[in-house]
Formats: C-alpha cells, structure tokens, sequence
C-alpha cells in the first residue's frame, strides 16, 4: 500500500520526564488522512510536533515499523476531531508553517493553530532529562494571504475597518483570552469574519 511507503522513522529513547514530543498523548491514535489525493480511514497515527512530522504504522499490525509519511503528499488529517491541513506553498511567501489545526472555516477564510514542542535537555543526578515545552501560535487565511494572530494588534492590521468592534470585544472577553485562547479566538473569527451570524 503506497500509504506506508515512506522513510523508516527510529524514536528516541524517553528521558525520565512525563513530556513527550507528539500532539495529545505519544501513543498511537485513530485517525483519517487524505495522502496522495486518496483518503484512508482508521489509521494508527501519531504526530510528533518538535518535529512537524507525521508517522503511520500499518493498521493491522501496530507493533510493526514506524514510518514517516511524505509531507508534500499529505493534504490533510484528523486525531481526536482535530483536523490539520498543510497549506500550498503559495500562500506562504516562503515561510514553511507545516501541519495547522484547523479551529474554524468560514467562506471568508481559517482560523489555525500552530502547535510547536521544543526539545530541552537538562542533567540531574548523572542523567540527560529530555523535555519539551509546548508553545502555539494563532493564524488567519483571511482574502487568500496569511497573517499572525496572537494579539489585538495583530487582528486590527487585518480588520481595520472593524477596529472599535475589535477593541471592545478583546476588552469585554479579557479573561477569556487569558484562560481558553482557543475559544476566544474562534469567537472574534466568527464575529469579524461572518458578523451576521452572531
């Protein structure tokens, strides 16, 4: 099956930390994929975030190889009902954004999450620990360009027209955006984006 061939991917051995380098949990998930133009349905996946890849083993052999899928050939995928998507090169003006997870689509463009996991060595007692801290950053696909949002700054550039809405809606939802980013965005995405939904 052309789905698993790819380049054989070797995990590192695991430090004495509990963090780990991949999306939600280091064991393998169910997930969809469309690779090559063709969907797949119920596959063993993991994605390792420190190193934006997506792995695969065969579906019903999951102690088997590990095997690391061919990025340009993966349109897009799903773990846990989180849906992520690589985006044309076209749109990136060169800068390479990998997977996104995908938080909201409306016709007027996405809203993405970029999850990053960097890798952080340490020693304790005679031993390497490895680490990963977990970083995200927020994205629009807003008229067919890419802009950073992570803060009111960054949204006014895009909305400029809707500024007063936008610095009243940051000011009434001010803890929100300190303890459920997520919601919080995808609350002024569809507000700005489609405002006669809400």
């Amino acid at each position: 099956m052309a789905l698993y061939n790819g380049p054989i991917f070797k995990e590192r051995s695991r430090g004495a930390s509990d963090t780990h380098a991949y999306f939600l949990e280091s064991n393998f998930l169910k997930g969809d994929i469309i690779f090559d133009g063709q969907p797949y349905f119920e596959q063993n996946l993991k994605y390792n975030v420190h190193l934006d890849e997506l792995l695969i083993t065969p579906r019903f052999n999951p102690t088997g190889l590990l095997v690391r899928l061919v990025k340009n050939k993966v349109k897009e995928f799903t773990i846990n009902g989180h849906r992520f998507i690589r985006l044309p090169s076209t749109l990136m003006g060169g800068q390479q954004y990998g997977y996104l997870e995908v938080l909201e689509s409306e016709e007027g463009g996405l809203l993405l999450k970029k999850y990053r996991k960097k890798r952080v060595e340490s020693r304790r007692e005679n031993q390497v620990i490895t680490e990963y801290e977990e970083s995200t950053d927020y994205i629009l696909l807003h008229r067919g360009e890419l802009f950073e949002a992570n803060t009111k700054n960054q949204w006014s550039h895009v909305f400029v027209a809707q500024k007063k809405e936008l610095r009243d809606f940051f000011k009434q939802n001010r803890i929100a955006f300190k303890t459920d980013k997520d919601t919080f965005f995808k609350l002024l995405f569809n507000k700005l984006v489609n405002p006669t939904e809400l």
